[in-house]
């Protein structure tokens, strides 16, 4: 039997039997539509999330007092929140003292409620940095300008916001110049950082900068600080860690062999963090539409044993005319592959537009995964072939004259 007379008699087929391959079809496109957007969203904020951790640069670390490493088991959580705050001195001191560092950024951060006139928005972080924040975090001006080292020595009421601080108290309207209010104190915006977007419903330009110097004053020093650290290469990022952490081990009089009283974190180091804690979530996530792909096959599968059943008389007559077994497995498995095949294709382009109307309502990139595309095409292939085996074979070994007296 040639391959175009094989596909047109499985068509033949499937078409006379519009509801059976209807609802056949149905189950293998939720199954690969459930995997191609899964995978493809995964992919999307696995990217949104990489641009941002890479925002820091290759050769920026921070030194905080509790990083991220030390929340991989308990013992080392309660460890670490007993160590000593690190304050704005020790920014200083790296400042002054580590040759190999050529930019430092000290960071605090206080939440709350930020006003205009009646209009307010409640939690916003208020971040006091150093006037070279951006620097050392890749942040871009929109509009105005940071504060300058005058402004921050001489503790200035001024402010830097996100985004998100313009659209909701000054819509519509110039923000720079004008004033906010945080708690008691008053700040003149002089500048708007380009928005940032989004992630999974979080807001990323909500925020308000301010100096360190203006955030200690006013809202107390007992605040632990962050350190931005910017080396002045990638190749002398380690040397420069060295340096910061002889800095502060003597500052903070750590005896020798004793381990930090505070942790360095590098972006290789989010990277990593951020991989494991999402790993078990992404394979979960993807787990389960396969399991409706296995549903879906053992649907192919009954379906394909009713229909064995139901041609039974046909199977004879075609045997009886000189139809070998391997015609009658062909035809079998042509229309268990034809239907897989046509729910894998629907699935990967509804799939595929599913991913983008989800990334775009959660401000997160749209990626085409080729991985997702090659996997939802073999795996709804191998639907067809896997589960439309058994059936084929049951037809093909039927004894013609036993099928004949079928009714």
């Amino acid at each position: 039997m040639r391959i175009l007379d094989l596909i047109k008699v499985s068509c033949d087929a499937l078409i006379a039997n519009k509801l059976r391959t209807f609802l056949t079809v149905l189950g293998i496109v939720i199954g690969v539509t459930s995997v191609i957007a899964i995978v493809s969203m995964v992919v999307g904020m696995n990217a949104k999330v990489t641009g941002l951790i890479n925002q820091l640069g290759s050769s920026t670390f921070v030194v905080e007092r509790i990083g991220i490493n030390d929340f991989s088991n308990d013992e080392t959580r309660r460890e670490a929140r007993k160590r000593k705050r690190l304050n704005y001195r020790d920014a200083l001191a790296i400042d002054k003292d580590c040759e190999l560092c050529i930019e430092v950024c000290a960071q605090v951060v206080t939440i709350r409620t930020v006003k205009v006139g009646s209009d307010k928005i409640n939690g916003v972080a208020i971040v006091g940095t150093n006037h070279n924040v951006l620097r050392v975090n890749d942040f871009e001006m929109e509009e105005g300008r940071i504060y300058t080292e005058f402004e921050e020595q001489h503790n200035h009421q001024v402010a830097v916001i996100g985004d998100k601080i313009r659209r909701d108290l000054f819509p519509g309207q110039d923000a720079i110049g004008k004033e906010i209010k945080v708690g008691s104190y008053k700040y003149q915006v002089i500048g708007r950082v380009k928005p940032r977007g989004s992630i999974m419903g979080e807001d990323l330009d909500e925020f308000v900068l301010i100096p360190v110097t203006t955030l200690i004053k006013n809202y107390g020093s007992n605040r632990s600080v962050d350190i931005n650290v910017k080396a002045v290469s990638e190749d002398s990022i380690e040397q420069a860690i060295d340096q910061t952490r002889v800095i502060l081990r003597s500052r903070r009089h750590v005896d020798f062999g004793e381990p930090d009283n505070f942790a360095v974190t590098t972006p290789d180091d989010f990277l990593e963090f951020y991989g494991r804690i999402t790993g078990t979530v992404q394979i979960v996530a993807i787990a389960i539409p396969l399991i409706a792909l296995i549903v879906a096959g053992i649907v192919v599968m009954n379906i394909m044993m009713v229909s064995v059943t139901e041609r039974t008389r046909e199977i004879g007559i075609r045997k009886s005319i000189g139809a070998q077994r391997k015609h009658i497995l062909l035809q079998f498995m042509s229309e268990a592959l034809l239907m897989s095949m046509l729910g894998g294709g629907l699935g990967i382009a509804l799939g595929l537009l599913l991913a983008k109307f989800l990334a775009n309502l959660g401000d997160m990139p749209f990626v085409v995964s080729q991985e997702a595309i090659l996997g939802g095409v073999f795996i709804s292939t191998g639907i067809g072939v896997i589960f439309g085996l058994y059936p084929a074979f049951k037809g093909a070994r039927m004894d013609p004259i036993e099928a004949m007296r079928f009714e």
